[in-house]
């Protein structure tokens, strides 16, 4: 066998790899191309319809709403030098004055704990709730013990929380986000923003993708998914869930509300939610003033209500957080939420 019939030979193997990884990736794009189909299609169609007879909602009509008790909630395992700054410009730039903020910290975690009970001197509505094991626990754990705190400063204040909202220390929360959960909390069990990554320098590739990740599952995905079968996934940040959703899955989980044994708890609520006949919505409010813009440091191209926040820098730190996103929302979804009759769910 000559040199030419061995080059022969791999350059036909070669184009048979070629082909079947050119018929992979064109089945694996159908459902991509289906989500840009409909929701250009769903906008371009909004467009002459819905808005060229009804003007959008003005962000004045957040402001006419009395505020309800609204409660934040934020896990925090050594974010020491991160959850004060969070916490402190959470509470000197929001725009509301009924809410308050309880942060999960860990026995074996004093300088976290140090840096809550610093803002919490100078703030009465940032309340510290220090978690019955020691650290590192569960996000679900955590924010279960939170939970727990928040119920028993509820009986000793007198407050019922109309919506209950999470947040990680990372966060930056725009300045009407909780004017905007008051303002649907009573009509929607499961209200989501957008996440925004907020971007890097242009070398740190690995921090840059999720701009591009986020921009199409909030920018595209979810609404997509809300259009056509209702159901919102939470995020996990950006999320108010209101006091019937909070107490039917106190219910469902005999007294506990987030699921320990998921490693995406969060994703999980809204199926569970959905399930029951829940309504959740997935909320793009582009009406923000000028004037509220920007009060994170960062410019804003498109002035929106959302959470921004930075994501991992390190291939390490991404590789183990979308690890858990698959391993949470693939296959523990499939084993504890099971196939759907619905073709479309």
């Amino acid at each position: 066998m000559s040199w030419l019939d061995l080059f022969t030979g791999y350059l036909y193997v070669l184009k048979s790899i070629a082909i079947v990884i050119a018929v992979v990736i064109f089945i694996s794009g159908l459902d991509d191309l289906f989500i840009d189909l409909f929701y250009w299609g769903r906008r371009t169609w909004r467009a002459l319809t819905v808005y060229s007879r009804h003007e959008q909602m003005n962000y004045k009509a957040l402001l006419g709403v009395d505020e309800k008790p609204l409660a934040i909630m934020v896990p925090a395992w050594q974010e020491h030098g991160v959850i004060g700054k969070m916490a402190q410009l959470a509470a000197t730039t929001l725009d509301y004055e009924n809410y308050h903020i309880f942060i999960g910290t860990y026995p074996n975690d004093p300088q976290t704990h140090a840096d809550v009970e610093q803002v919490r001197a100078h703030f009465p509505n940032v309340h510290s709730v220090v978690c019955a094991r020691p650290g590192p626990t569960s996000k679900a754990d955590c924010l279960n013990n939170v939970l727990d705190a928040i119920f028993q400063f509820e009986q000793r204040s007198g407050i019922e929380f109309a919506g209950f909202i999470l947040h990680d220390s990372e966060d930056v929360l725009s300045r009407l986000e909780l004017r905007l959960f008051n303002f649907l909390v009573d009509r929607k069990d499961l209200i989501q923003l957008p996440v925004y990554p907020l971007p890097g320098h242009w070398y740190q590739f690995t921090r840059s993708h999720y701009l591009d990740e986020f921009a199409e599952t909030h920018g595209k995905d979810v609404i997509v998914r809300e259009a056509l079968i209702g159901q919102v996934p939470s995020a996990g940040v950006g999320t108010c869930f209101s006091r019937r959703a909070i107490q039917l899955l106190q219910e469902e989980g005999d007294g506990v509300v987030f699921d320990t044994k998921s490693l995406t708890e969060d994703y999980d609520i809204g199926f569970r939610l959905a399930a029951h006949g829940l309504q959740g919505v997935f909320v793009r409010f582009e009406d923000l003033p000028a004037a509220m813009q920007g009060h994170d440091g960062h410019s804003v191209r498109n002035a929106q209500i959302g959470v921004r926040e930075y994501f991992p820098d390190r291939l390490s730190l991404a590789v183990r957080q979308k690890a858990r996103w698959v391993v949470g929302i693939v296959f523990q979804g499939m084993k504890n939420l099971r196939w759907s009759r619905r073709p479309l769910v």
